[in-house]
C-alpha cells in the first residue's frame, strides 16, 4: 500500500477525548507515555469512529510490547487490517507514512530500544489516508507524542536522467503490473500490493540477482532500492509514467548505480538537499495527543512523500 503522507494541511488535534482530521474522528482513551510499554506492559485499545460519506466507521487499535523475536518483525495490511509486529515507534511512523525510517527524527530518550505490535481493524475496508490518521491519532495518544514535519539539509543521492531515459528504460503499454525485486536464491515480489510481509532483515544489502520492473514508475523503483542505500534518495529524473525494465546481477552500490546508469540513463549523484524530516516530540501540554501539521513545501518533499 502506498502510503503517501497527505499534501493538504492536515491537523489533528485532541481535546475532550475527539479528534477531527479531514473528516471526523472520535475515539476513546487515555494518553500513555512510553515509558510505561516498559515490561511487556499492554496498552488499552484506542476505540472509536471515522465518519466516512456521512457514515460512522468503527475502529480499534491495539498497541502492546512486542512478541517478537529480537532479529524479527513483521507487517501485513490490507483494506480492513493494518498489523505490525516487533517495531520500534521510529520504523513504525515510518511505515505508516511511507517514507525511510531515516526521514523520521525521535530522541534517543523517547525511542529507546522498546519495539511494539500495533494492529489496526475495521469491519469494512478504509481507505490510505484513513487509515494514516487512525494510526497517527492512536501512536500520538498513547505516547503523549507530537508528529510535525520540518524542512532539513541532508546528505541524499539525486536521482536524474540528464539525458533522458536509455534504451533500456521502455514504457510500459498496459499500465502498472507491479513493481518486483529478485533476490538470489528466490523471487521477492508481490504482484497484487494487497499484502505485504517482511521477515527480519535477511533480503536487505545492496546486493541482488537482478531487479525486474513491469509496469513500474521511477518513484515506485526509488522507493524499493532507497532502503538499501547509505543515503536517502531524492528523484529528480521529471520521468513519468511507467516503465518497464531489468537491471541484472549486482554486488554492490557502485555496480548497481553503473548498471542504472549504462542501461537505463539513471544517474545517482551524492548531493545535499532540504528534506521533510518527521519531528517526533513529547506533546509539551497539546491537549491528551498531539498535532500534525502536513503543510508540504515544494521543493523540500522527501522521497516517499
Amino acid at each position: 500500500m502506498n502510503r503517501a503522507l497527505t499534501l493538504a494541511l492536515l491537523s489533528i488535534g485532541v481535546a475532550g477525548g475527539s479528534v477531527a482530521a479531514q473528516g471526523q474522528i472520535q475515539t476513546k482513551g487515555h494518553p500513555i507515555r512510553i515509558s510505561e510499554a516498559e515490561g511487556g506492559a499492554s496498552f488499552q485499545p484506542v476505540r472509536g469512529a471515522i465518519r466516512i460519506d456521512a457514515v460512522n466507521v468503527p475502529f480499534e487499535v491495539k498497541i502492546d510490547a512486542t512478541q517478537e523475536a529480537a532479529d524479527s518483525s513483521t507487517i501485513e495490511i490490507g483494506g480492513d487490517h493494518w498489523e505490525a509486529r516487533g517495531y520500534d515507534l521510529k520504523s513504525l511512523i515510518a511505515e505508516i507514512f511511507d517514507v525511510d525510517a531515516r526521514l523520521v527524527d525521535v530522541p534517543d530518550a523517547m525511542a529507546a530500544n522498546q519495539r511494539y505490535d500495533v494492529s489496526l481493524s475495521t469491519p469494512v475496508e478504509l481507505d490510505e489516508d484513513s487509515v494514516q490518521r487512525i494510526l497517527v491519532k492512536a501512536l500520538a495518544q498513547r505516547f503523549g507524542v507530537s508528529i510535525r514535519p520540518e524542512a532539513r539539509t541532508m546528505d541524499v543521492y539525486v536521482l536524474s536522467a540528464p539525458d533522458g531515459a536509455a534504451s533500456g528504460l521502455k514504457r510500459h503499454v498496459f499500465g502498472r503490473s507491479g513493481l518486483k525485486k529478485l533476490v538470489a536464491g528466490g523471487d521477492d515480489s508481490n504482484e497484487t500490493g494487497g499484502r505485504i510481509t517482511y521477515m527480519g532483515k535477511n533480503c536487505s544489502g545492496v546486493n541482488a540477482g537482478g531487479i525486474t520492473v513491469e509496469g513500474g514508475t521511477i518513484a515506485d523503483f526509488r522507493h524499493t532500492i532507497e532502503s538499501d542505500l547509505d543515503r536517502v534518495v531524492v528523484d529528480e529524473t521529471k520521468l513519468h509514467g511507467s516503465y518497464d525494465f531489468r537491471i541484472g546481477l549486482y554486488a554492490n552500490q557502485t555496480q548497481l548505480f553503473e548498471l542504472m546508469r549504462v542501461g537505463l540513463g539513471l544517474v545517482m549523484k551524492p548531493e545535499q538537499r532540504p528534506v521533510t524530516v518527521l519531528a517526533v516530540r513529547p506533546a509539551e501540554g497539546e491537549a491528551a495527543g498531539a498535532m500534525l501539521e502536513a503543510k508540504l513545501q515544494s521543493g523540500a518533499r522527501p522521497s516517499g512523500f
